[in-house]
């Protein structure tokens, strides 16, 4: 088991590191990274809890610091909070340090923050150490995602990389490296490289033991096959699909059911047997049945219409004008080359038509 960390990219033997003068006395224990790879070797869900439960018996200040990591990288957000106060609460400034930051990833998580704000938050600490520089530097890459800048990911990319190198602790080595590949992931399927996209989404799943976090793959993998593979694509969505109910995870249920199935489903014209609850997909649908006036009908209701539905709409009208707006809200807006492919490939279709027409 260790030697998936081991032979990961993003894992590097440094001969002159420093001693990290964060820890404080020595203690005779296994790290966390060791706790949990011994324990994954019968049961996985049981290695997860034991880990869990080891984050809190755990003498050692390194461990408390990685286990704030591992309790977010797994979803434990209520140990998560136990685990931050645990560190405020020692006398090890840099744990202090540590817990500060994971109080903003979790007020982030928590939606109580947006974007600017936690930005601001951020400039009032200090980062001394290569984790936190990369704790730093994926905040700052999650703000410019939820903003839509995808563009500007890859200013991130090649110092999160050599961070990462820097880093002993393996079970850090391992989450960062898994976020690191989350956004490497995204920041080429926005531009439409899916050949590299596909590599890191592909890496995650053999990697992370987290169902969340395959589910969250398998979706994102399934709408980079849209324009390539129905079957590749309808797949991941049945991943996702059984792997959130197997957890019972609800949101995740609930938008693979609402949205990702149905928009593949309609992309494809495989919609047999296949429904919705959301308005814009219903409208998708009745497009791909070749009923054109319910989806402008059910489109025309709308007070606002996004990227998606205005491609929706300007193809059921075929509607030049509102496909071309559709493009370049993506791309201006997105900057997400790889859906302004939709309303692109329908203005070609068009055009090509009217070539035929023109010609005969």
């Amino acid at each position: 088991m260790v030697g998936i960390v081991m032979n990961n990219p993003y894992n590097k033997n440094k001969h002159n590191e420093k001693v990290n003068k964060c820890d404080g006395q020595a203690t005779i224990e296994p790290s966390l990274f060791t706790v949990f790879k011994l324990a994954a070797q019968t049961n996985i869900d049981e290695a997860i809890e034991h880990t869990r439960q080891f984050c809190f018996q755990a003498a050692s200040d390194q461990t408390k610091r990685t286990g704030l990591e591992f309790l977010y990288a797994y979803g434990f957000l209520d140990d998560l909070n136990k685990l931050i106060e645990i560190n405020i609460a020692t006398e090890n400034a840099c744990n202090q340090q540590w817990a500060k930051l994971y109080q903003i990833i979790m007020e982030r998580r928590q939606k109580r923050l947006d974007p600017d704000a936690y930005m601001d938050k951020l400039s009032e600490l200090s980062f001394d150490s290569a984790e936190l520089k990369c704790l730093r530097d994926f905040l700052y890459v999650y703000s410019y995602y939820e903003r839509r800048q995808f563009h500007m990911l890859g200013n991130y990319l090649d110092p999160l990389l050599d961070r990462i190198y820097e880093i002993k602790d393996l079970m850090l080595k391992e989450l960062f490296s898994i976020r690191l590949d989350e956004i490497l992931m995204t920041y080429h399927w926005k531009r439409s490289e899916m050949i590299i996209a596909r590599k890191h989404g592909y890496r995650i799943l053999a990697t992370t033991k987290n169902n969340r976090k395959k589910i969250d793959i398998h979706s994102n993998m399934a709408l980079g096959y849209l324009f390539e593979d129905y079957e590749q694509a309808i797949h991941h969505a049945r991943e996702a699909q059984k792997l959130a109910d197997q957890i019972e995870f609800k949101p995740a249920i609930n938008w693979l059911k609402e949205f990702t199935i149905p928009f593949i489903s309609a992309y494809h014209r495989r919609t047999d047997g296949v429904t919705t609850n959301d308005k814009a997909e219903q409208a998708h649908l009745a497009l791909a049945n070749g009923d054109n006036e319910t989806c402008i009908q059910i489109l025309n209701e709308f007070a606002e219409l996004s990227p998606f539905q205005q491609y929706y709409l300007g193809k059921a009208m075929e509607d030049q004008s509102l496909l071309q707006t559709s493009y370049n809200r993506f791309i201006h807006e997105r900057n997400d080359y790889f859906f302004a492919k939709l309303p692109l490939k329908e203005m070609h279709r068009l055009a090509n038509r009217e070539k035929r027409v023109h010609f005969k």
